[in-house]
Formats: structure tokens, C-alpha cells, sequence
């Protein structure tokens, strides 16, 4: 006879309550999803290039705010996350708590690691334009480039030479040169 095995299902609030140092814990639709929380070399240089470029042009714009993990995003009471760098725009800043954000941000971004490849991918990119972020940057600092997911697209765009982000109408587009922020992940 087979028995069948319950596979537990996690709250947010019961996911925020595990604390591990180098570990990072998320829940997708109550599914446990831990990872690394020490990731490469490469990774943190993408993740602090990106926050630099963001933050200079959200400023500059008055357009919102940027925030890096571990800074946690809560869509619903079964699906928290921590995006490596994610926006909130002056719109949704009413979602802007002192230790999360409830609700999708405007733009959320994953830099690929060797351990969150499939996750960031699969289960957060459904999450993310289910939920409502408008835009979700996947970083592959490997391959120099970026697939920029937006809600109701098929297939990812693919860049490798330029971003361009228009995060308002009124407000000028921001210009990430990818050949030179990989250039500098690669240094």
C-alpha cells in the first residue's frame, strides 16, 4: 500500500520566523524555497551596479525608492520573496513598510545564481506577473545578458546590448548600458 506523504504548506508569517545567517527563505504559493543568502562575487557586483544606476535615476526623477535583499515583498499570505534589487514607484510607496513591502513592487529583479536558476525562472516569474510587478528584470551575468519578462508576454525580451526602462510617461527613460555593467561585473 502507498501511503501518500503531506508535503507542508507555509504561511509568510511562518517563513519570516526561520533565521539562519546564510540562508535566504521565501514562500511561493506556500511552497518553502531556501537558498544561499553568500552568493558569488559576480552577483553582488551586479546587484550593486543595478542599485547604483537605479537609485542615481530615481532620485534624480523623483520617481520612488530602490531596495536590495534581504528586504522582503509580500504578495499574499502564502508568497513572500526577496528580490535582489526591487522598486517601488511613487504610486505604490503606500505599500512601503518599515521591514517589507505588501504587494507587488513596480520592478522586481533576479540576478541568476547557480542554486535559485530554476526558482527565478519558473515559480517567481508566474508569482511576480500574476501579482502585478510591470516589470521583471532576469540578470545573467554568465551569458551578459538580460530577459526582461512583462505581464501578459509569451517569451521574454532578451538584451544584451541595452535596457531601456520607462518607468513613467513623464519622466525621461533610463538607459542601462549592458555591455559596460557587464563589463564591470567582470572586472
Amino acid at each position: 500500500m502507498v501511503m501518500a506523504t503531506m508535503v507542508p504548506r507555509y504561511t509568510a508569517a511562518e517563513v519570516r520566523e526561520f533565521d539562519h545567517p546564510r540562508l535566504r527563505f521565501e514562500v511561493i504559493r506556500g511552497e518553502l524555497f531556501v537558498s544561499p543568502s553568500g552568493p558569488g562575487q559576480r552577483h553582488q557586483e551586479a546587484v550593486g551596479e543595478l542599485f547604483y544606476l537605479l537609485r542615481g535615476y530615481l532620485e534624480r526623477e523623483r520617481l520612488g525608492r530602490v531596495f536590495v535583499a534581504p528586504f522582503e515583498v509580500e504578495f499574499t499570505e502564502d508568497s513572500a520573496t526577496q528580490p535582489d534589487v526591487l522598486v517601488i514607484l511613487n504610486g505604490r510607496m503606500d505599500r512601503l513598510g518599515e521591514a517589507l513591502v505588501q504587494g507587488a513592487p513596480s520592478l522586481a529583479i533576479e540576478v541568476i545564481s547557480y542554486s535559485s536558476k530554476r526558482t527565478d525562472r519558473l515559480q517567481k516569474r508566474e508569482l511576480y506577473l500574476d501579482e502585478g510587478v510591470e516589470d521583471y528584470w532576469i540578470v545573467e551575468c554568465d551569458q551578459r545578458r538580460v530577459e526582461r519578462w512583462r505581464p501578459g508576454a509569451e517569451a521574454p525580451e532578451v538584451l544584451t546590448e541595452r535596457l531601456l526602462w520607462v518607468p513613467h510617461s513623464h519622466a525621461p527613460p533610463l538607459e542601462i548600458d549592458l555591455e559596460a555593467l557587464f563589463a564591470k561585473v567582470w572586472r
